[in-house]
């Protein structure tokens, strides 16, 4: 409708105040009164738009207040468009006011009361209003105490007797929405939820900063699962009673709510007249950095339901996720050990942390994501890795964001039959999976498809398979042995251990080709532990017959089964082959076809005869094969493989110690405590790989980079990747795109070393991480809030210096200071990157200050540290940022 033109002649519309995605809203003379008035034109004419302007209406003509907009009247357009006139009003909106400035203690408060008062009315007549937030608070002239509450259109009636959305539907503003309302309970929905909507506004009048702040899944997360932030924390001067009853507006439990408006107004008169910002005594600054740390989390997130969040207005309004979907993310999670999570808008969420390694813990979190998205083939399933609290605070905001973002990119259309293709995941949990899963890159994103049982192929590096340098001298050793075993006709054992990313799965993957090379029909079978599974009894040993027999993956027990027998059938015939047969059946976990040898019968009655039969079947299998042609056993991960099958291979090493039988195990150093003594007594050769040479790494770093990167670039990365070669490819990447920080994959890996420490040393090490590569046990100290050593502190250097983490230096920067370094840059980058920003903020500030006090010269070390003290975190009235001596040396 064109301003100039009668409405329902009464309205003669002038010009167009503003339009939004339902309608648009004119300045109007209402010929009836005189006056000028609002009237909103509703544009979209679909049953839901139409249903929700209606209530608004409905809602608005129960309502007359003095903080409440008035109600002039409604209808529809001779056009068929729904209308609703309101009284005019001039002025900026409470949002508006807030991005300028914040409030004066009083000021908020006063301006609270009075939309408690507008709210107690509404709750009165059974309205929940649901949207309270700033741009909903209209101010009149630009005066606080002309304040008006807006926006009734998703408001809930308690006589309607059509609802505006389903049961489980999720509406209101994220930041601002009670955490019943978040989670799509409308049972549970009462005046509560406006109450703590309104904490939230006041929140924000006191200090400048929203209650709950982030992308739209890490809001729901905070709303759901962490303690309600305290205003005093970020503005001491607010009394302590308000900050208490600030507190209970904005609990997590309704219950603990004051009831409705009214009764906040009644809690607000209670406390009496506060004048000015109010005269406290400030909040003590926490000496010392806290036991807190940010580790990374790895999070499986899926949407069932059509999203419907509104980027622009932040508003939120969509089904809950079905029953089913719940249910599913729930079992994948069992074997991740995460914590499920509603996150509304239809999405279901499993976190993880602390999973082991940073590898395993994304390993972990595939297999899960693969689940879910095998039993829930029409969602978006996302998997992301990134860093959060554990502990609390801003629990896994990024990941969660991370996880949105994805899924968003997840909402084209899925195939015709339903279904949706892969998981999709970000790129710091592609570089965290193994050869043995399958991504693949599509359109800018990358999707995980399967896990295979063996990892085949190369690490590809900016393109191309990345370059095997610095383990010659291994690989040749393994090749020896093997060569050695099968031309010698005697069995022998190696094991090559490592840490995470040193190269072992590179090094088994070049000896089985070299292997294959040079024993072209050698009998080979390889297989994994399964180190995220807890090594299930002869798992192990089941997966290395499979691939022994061929068996693929998921194969119908019945094809198993006629593998079985084909491979028996040449090597072990008649009577001799038939209870080997059903015994390495009953190792496949593959029922016989037919009635079962009574000897099968008779073991499944006995586990101790079951076990020596399923020996004695293996053995018997592997000397019929060794009778005919050289076998390999390749067993990768055997830190998560299975005492039983150990033990049968010490047996068949044993019994087939002058056959052409070969094992080579590769493993973590932690493999040692899992089984002591392994094989000792068959002549095991043993290999630790160390540090890449520095040599071939600065190999690796010039075939990926090209020959023009300046030499003290190399060293750089090879200095900051010690010797690890997963971490260097990784910064070898990071250098490629440009990116100066560290990857996140090299420090989840690196932190596996640290998150191996007690807690005490853990902490420890972050303080030391905020001086540098450099620290001394007093500064660190300092950071601890801890005035002379202790016994605690003693036994966390020497765990740190035990560890190879840190290393004493022989002299020192600062006379009678203790001078420690850690071993290589990666290690202080890990530990660093582990602190909470209020104790990377506060370590610097302290640390600034204790350098100071030791003399320090270099002002550029002291301006570093007091950027990056005020790097977080909001500045509170008073603080000072700044160090001094009191002979006029330092930084302010």
């Amino acid at each position: 409708m064109l301003p100039g033109r009668l409405l329902d002649d009464r309205f003669e519309l002038a010009e167009v105040a503003g339009s939004g995605g339902m309608g648009t809203v004119y300045r109007a003379l209402d010929r009836a009164s005189g006056e000028v008035v609002a009237v909103k034109l509703l544009r979209r004419l679909d049953a839901r738009a139409e249903a929700r302007f209606l209530r608004e209406a409905a809602a608005l003509s129960r309502l007359s207040h003095p903080h409440i907009v008035r109600y002039v009247t409604h209808g529809v357009a001779p056009t068929g468009e729904p209308y609703l006139a309101m009284e005019w009003l001039s002025g900026e909106s409470l949002a508006d006011r807030l991005s300028r400035q914040e409030l004066r203690v009083d000021e908020g408060v006063a301006l609270t009361r009075k939309v408690a008062d507008a709210l107690g009315a509404a709750h009165g007549r059974g309205i929940v209003h649901r949207d309270i937030k700033p741009s909903n608070l209209f101010l009149v002239d630009g005066a606080l105490d002309g304040v008006k509450l807006l926006d009734f259109g998703i408001a809930l009636l308690a006589d309607a007797t059509s609802r505006l959305t389903g049961t489980s539907a999720v509406v209101g503003t994220l930041g601002y929405m009670a955490p019943e309302q978040a989670r799509g309970d409308r049972e549970a929905l009462d005046g509560r939820a406006d109450v703590f909507s309104l904490g939230c506004v006041l929140f924000e009048c006191l200090t400048g900063q929203r209650a709950f702040r982030g992308q739209h899944l890490s809001v729901v997360w905070k709303l759901l699962l962490e303690d309600s932030p305290r205003a005093r924390e970020l503005r001491p001067e607010v009394p302590e009673a308000l900050d208490a009853l600030l507190a209970r507006m904005l609990a997590k439990d309704p219950s603990e709510r004051p009831e409705d408006g009214a009764a906040v107004v009644r809690c607000l008169d209670a406390l009496g007249a506060l004048e000015g910002s109010g005269a406290t005594s400030a909040l003590p600054p926490p000496a010392a950095i806290s036991m807190r740390e940010r580790r990374l989390a790895s999070v499986v997130a899926v949407r069932s339901a059509q999203p419907s969040f509104s980027a622009t207005t932040e508003s939120l309004d969509a089904h809950a996720p079905p029953p089913g979907t719940l249910a599913a993310v729930r079992r994948a999670a069992l074997t991740l050990g995460a914590q499920v999570v509603e996150l509304g808008d239809g999405i279901v969420a499993a976190v993880a942390a602390g999973a082991g390694s940073a590898t395993d813990q994304a390993a972990l979190a595939a297999r899960c994501a693969l689940q879910i998205r095998a039993t829930l083939p029409g969602a978006a399933v996302a998997l992301v890795t990134a860093r959060g609290e554990p502990m609390g605070g801003s629990p896994f905001g990024e990941a969660l964001d991370r996880a949105a973002a994805l899924l968003d990119a997840a909402a084209a259309p899925a195939r015709a039959d339903g279904r949706r293709e892969g998981v999709l995941v970000d790129a710091a949990t592609r570089a965290l999976l193994d050869a043995r899963f399958e991504v693949v890159a599509e359109g800018g994103l990358a999707r995980l498809e399967a896990e295979r049982e063996i990892g085949e192929g190369a690490r590809w590096l900016l393109g191309a398979p990345s370059p095997y340098v610095g383990r010659e001298r291994e690989l040749q050793q393994l090749l020896e042995l093997v060569d050695d075993s099968f031309t010698e006709r005697r069995s022998a054992a190696a094991l090559v251990t490592a840490a995470a990313g040193m190269g072992k799965s590179r090094l088994r993957r070049e000896a089985v080709e070299a292997l294959r090379q040079r024993h072209p029909g050698v009998a080979l079978s390889v297989a994994r532990g399964d180190a995220l599974g807890g090594g299930a009894a002869l798992a192990l040993l089941a997966g290395a017959l499979r691939s022994a027999l061929g068996i693929a993956p998921g194969e119908a027990p019945g094809a198993q089964r006629a593998r079985l027998a084909q491979a028996l059938g040449s090597l072990l015939a008649g009577e001799e082959g038939r209870p080997a047969a059903a015994f390495l059946g009953e190792l496949l976990g593959l029922a016989p076809p037919d009635e079962a040898p009574a000897a099968l019968e008779a073991a499944r009655r006995d586990p101790a005869r079951m076990a020596e039969e399923i020996q004695r079947a293996y053995v018997d299998y592997a000397r019929a094969v060794t009778g005919a042609r050289p076998m390999l056993v390749v067993l990768e991960d055997l830190h998560g493989g299975d005492a039983s099958s150990v033990g049968i291979l010490d047996r068949a090493l044993r019994e087939l110690g002058d056959r052409p039988y070969a094992v080579l195990a590769f493993a973590r150093p932690e493999v040692h405590a899992l089984f002591p003594q392994l094989w000792a007594e068959r002549g095991l050769s043993e290999l630790r790989l160390r540090e890449l040479p520095a040599r071939a790494a600065e190999q690796l770093v010039r075939s990926a980079l090209g020959a023009s990167l300046a030499p003290e670039e190399v060293a750089a990365l090879v200095q900051r990747a010690a010797g690890n070669a997963f971490c260097l490819e990784e910064l070898v990447r990071a250098a490629a795109e440009g990116r100066r920080a560290p990857p996140e994959a090299a420090l989840g890996l690196v932190e596996a070393r640290i998150a191996a420490l007690g807690p005490e040393a853990r902490r420890l090490l972050r303080a030391a991480s905020v001086f540098g590569e450099v620290c001394w046990a007093g500064g660190v100290r300092a950071l601890l809030g801890a005035p002379a050593q202790g016994p605690s502190e003693r036994a966390a250097w020497a765990e740190l210096l035990d560890r190879e983490i840190l290393e004493r230096r022989p002299g020192s920067r600062f006379p009678g200071e203790e001078e420690l370094a850690f071993r290589n840059a990666l290690l202080r980058e890990a530990a660093y990157a582990m602190l909470t920003d209020r104790d990377r903020e506060l370590g610097h500030k302290l640390a600034g200050a204790w350098l100071v006090e030791a003399g320090e010269q270099d002002q550029e070390v002291l301006a570093e540290h007091l950027a990056r003290s005020r790097e977080t975190g909001p500045r509170s009235p008073g603080r000072s940022l700044g160090w001094s001596d009191g002979r006029g040396r330092g930084v302010a």
